[in-house]
């Protein structure tokens, strides 16, 4: 018995579609320089970038976070706090508590990469006209939605909760 080859897609996809897949594994690529410039893993960088969105978390909202043990957190945030990407500091309102920051170095260094991309793109969009906006931005919309419809499908089958979405620094 002969068995058929698996397709992924039953016909051409849409050039919307394609480019959007290049843009995935584009920020794959990105996230791989900047881990390299970095000199972490990406377990640590991973971290780097809960700090960095929330501007801060205590080692328990991180373990829960990165989905590790306390023990494996501690041991990120020491390899981080080593290499200067992030500090330990007390807790602003709870003194019992400590919290860990990305250092200001560390902030500035990964936006400094990051920046002008981000203006880049800014600017493109800016620049065409609000109708041209709008479907960009109802098109990427629709991106974010079907993304999260996978996450939701893949957590109802495995019962494991995927990694918190990353939004950037910015948001």
């Amino acid at each position: 018995m002969e068995t058929q080859p698996a397709t992924y897609a039953p016909h051409p996809m849409h050039e919307a579609t394609v480019l959007t897949r290049q843009v995935l594994v584009l920020n794959e690529a990105i996230e791989y320089l900047m881990r390299r410039e970095m000199d972490i893993n990406e377990t640590d960088f991973q971290a780097m970038q809960h700090l960095l969105k929330n501007r801060g978390m205590s080692p328990g909202e991180l373990a829960k976070a990165l989905h590790l043990t306390s023990a494996a957190t501690t041991t990120v945030v020491d390899r981080l706090v080593l290499k200067g990407h992030a500090v330990r500091e007390p807790h602003p309102t709870d003194r019992r508590r400590l919290q860990v920051i990305p250092s200001p170095t560390s902030v500035r260094d990964a936006m400094g990469h990051l920046m002008p991309m981000i203006m880049q793109i800014d600017q493109m969009v800016s620049a065409s006209p609000a109708q041209n906006q709008r479907a960009v931005v109802e098109f990427l919309h629709g991106v974010v939605a079907a993304m999260n419809e996978r996450i939701a499908h893949f957590d109802s089958h495995t019962g494991t909760q995927p990694p918190e979405p990353e939004g950037d620094a910015l948001s």
